[in-house]
């Protein structure tokens, strides 16, 4: 998710301080991003059907979710940079409010109907510790730290755990940091600081934290990115196509995390090119239109696999990997459509009618408050 993915209805130019702002429209979609996106969603929803793994016993959906994340970084930096120049200042509560309508509702629209369902004790019955433990860490799930726990059966949303966490942290140090130079120091130190987790091998379930590396390489690519348009402009596509492949691949072959360094630039490079050398082709709104819903397809698509494997299995054809992955993308997709134009649209139009109430601050102080619960209760679990 990954949240795996960008939360606004519309894409923002991508904008530094020394960015002429009148080169993109912001209320315009980046085509290629939305393709990048979709790509990344199903590379999860396959290794939720079938664990394909690397070297290192890494699943492709976990490279697909790396990539969530250094979009994300990227997108959300260029979101805050953006407002940051037109009004002089960034407005931590108008973000909050934002944040919180586009992420809070549809991640309980779903995560309260699984833990229904798992608690009925109608569905996966034979796998019944899993079911346990999933329970369990509930509170962990509803206060956004499941990163911090290692629970199985909707362990999709550690992910929107750690993006959530991220998006409180990162307009407190752009706020507090002003040069670009210390956003970038403290960014780094941050990095360096999260690395023993990338070190971790796939069994450990905290290795999960690496991801903010991944979140991080997506900020300094959006705070760099006229830097590294003069670099890389030098360079023709293929070339910086075969840079990143170089960059994969040896982090594959060395069994390193899809969340570390290696990948992350790879990662990083691919979106470059998909912002400054994109073009739209209408054969490509399709895919474009996945990657646009990515967020509710992401949230689903873990149970709607769990249900999948389920009915296949009863009847003895969980083995049809190839019926299974057509199956689980076709309905994700359908529920995640479902949930955009039915659900998810609806409730970001209530942003400029809270923005500047009462209601509006409310909302700018969910997340905050439920992360402080979550550590309060993480803290009490350890101690």
């Amino acid at each position: 998710m990954p949240a795996a993915n960008e939360e606004r209805p519309t894409e923002p130019s991508h904008v530094s301080p020394t960015t002429d702002l009148s080169a993109h429209d912001a209320s315009s979609r980046i085509q290629s991003l939305d393709c990048l996106r979709a790509i990344a969603c199903l590379l999860v929803i396959l290794s939720h059907t079938q664990k394909f793994t690397t070297p290192g016993n890494w699943t492709i959906g976990a490279y697909g979710v790396g990539l969530f994340c250094v979009l994300s970084g990227y997108l959300i930096t260029s979101i805050l940079l953006k407002d940051e120049f037109a009004d002089g200042r960034i407005n931590l509560s108008k973000f909050l409010q934002r944040r919180c309508l586009r992420i809070v509702p549809a991640y309980f629209a779903v995560l309260i109907p699984c833990a229904v369902l798992l608690n009925s004790g109608s569905f996966l019955k034979n796998h019944i510790e899993v079911v346990m433990k999933t329970l369990s860490e509930l509170p962990a799930y509803a206060t956004f730290t499941h990163n911090l726990g290692d629970g199985i059966g909707i362990n999709h949303l550690w992910s929107i755990s750690i993006e959530e966490q991220f998006y409180c942290l990162l307009p407190l140090l752009l706020i507090t940091a002003t040069s670009t130079a210390l956003r970038q120091i403290v960014l780094a130190a941050f990095a360096l600081l999260l690395m023993p987790f990338a070190l971790l091998g796939s069994g450990d379930p905290h290795y999960c934290n690496a991801a903010f590396i991944a979140l991080i390489t997506g900020t300094l690519l959006a705070l760099n990115i006229a830097r590294a348009s003069n670099i890389l402009n030098r360079f023709h596509t293929g070339i910086i196509l075969v840079i990143s492949s170089a960059l994969f691949g040896v982090s594959m072959l060395a069994r390193l995390c899809p969340y570390g360094p290696l990948c992350s630039i790879a990662f990083a490079l691919i979106i470059w090119l998909a912002v400054t050398r994109g073009k739209n082709f209408s054969q490509m709104n399709s895919i474009a239109y996945v990657g646009k819903i990515s967020y509710g397809v992401y949230l689903v698509q873990m149970p709607i696999s769990l249900v999948t494997y389920w009915l296949m299995d009863k009847y003895g054809l969980a083995h049809f990997v190839p019926v299974t992955f057509a199956i689980n993308v076709a309905v994700s997709v359908l529920v995640g459509a479902i949930s955009w134009e039915f659900f998810e649209k609806r409730i970001l139009s209530l942003r400029k009618v809270v923005e500047g109430k009462t209601v509006g601050l409310v909302l700018a102080s969910v997340t905050p408050i439920l992360l402080c619960l979550g550590a309060v209760l993480y803290a009490i679990k350890l101690f």
